[in-house]
């Protein structure tokens, strides 16, 4: 039986992540015939994420240093065939998580879910946000000859034995570092929709030029 896992990285997210656990299409994939997962990795909160979850059939591991490391550290502890990793803001609704796992299943490496050919809700993404990624989308472009539309999104599965190697970084540069080790797979994009997050945003604008720099020197290894 097929295994897939859930990888929901946390930093203070009380106010969205039961949300996305609730959203997360478990009995689908269930009666489907698959096994599921979830893992909530937190990054230190202070807010109680931990504490709400203990409620949910979740594993929980706490791993300080930023987004890349709870993903990596994400990775290591699931044992899905896929994995999907998603943003515990409740930004991302999971109602297309069955037909990007479909692609997987028929051969994609990596699927997307892309943002800007779905239905971004009012108020959920800023101008700056919004012309950051464009740039950070045409810089990963540009640099490993792929065509993607939506370098920086919370929600993309992953097929388990095309990830070779540990995934670098520790921060927000997380989606840079996958693009750069995948990018010579195929890759592809599903429409998502993308709702106002709930709480505080952790984006600043420094780290746009953190994953401009990951972009940069994982291509120049």
């Amino acid at each position: 039986m097929e295994k897939v896992s859930f990888i929901i990285p946390t930093l203070d997210e009380v106010e969205g992540v039961t949300g996305v656990i609730e959203d997360i299409p478990e009995r689908e994939l269930k009666s489907s015939g698959y096994e599921v997962e979830i893992l909530i990795v937190d990054g230190g909160s202070t807010d109680g994420t931990c504490e709400v979850v203990k409620d949910y059939d979740v594993q929980v591991y706490l791993e300080e240093g930023g987004k890349a490391s709870a993903v990596r550290r994400g990775m290591k502890e699931s044992s899905g065939d896929y994995v999907f990793l998603i943003d515990g803001d409740g930004t991302y609704p999971c109602d297309k998580v069955s037909l990007m796992l479909d692609k997987l299943q028929n051969g994609t490496s990596m699927v997307l879910g892309n943002r800007f050919s779905g239905d971004v809700q009012d108020g959920a993404m800023s101008r700056l946000n919004r012309f950051g990624n464009k740039f950070l989308t045409s810089l990963a472009n540009r640099l490993y000859k792929t065509d993607i539309s939506d370098l920086c999104t919370g929600l993309r599965g992953i097929k388990s034995e095309c990830l070779n190697g540990e995934i670098p970084g520790k921060g927000f540069e997380i989606e840079a570092a996958l693009h750069a080790m995948m990018c010579d797979m195929d890759i592809c994009e599903v429409p998502i929709s993308y709702k106002e997050r709930k709480g505080e945003s952790k984006l600043k604008v420094r780290d746009g030029f953190k994953i401009a720099k990951r972009l940069l020197v994982e291509k120049m290894k």
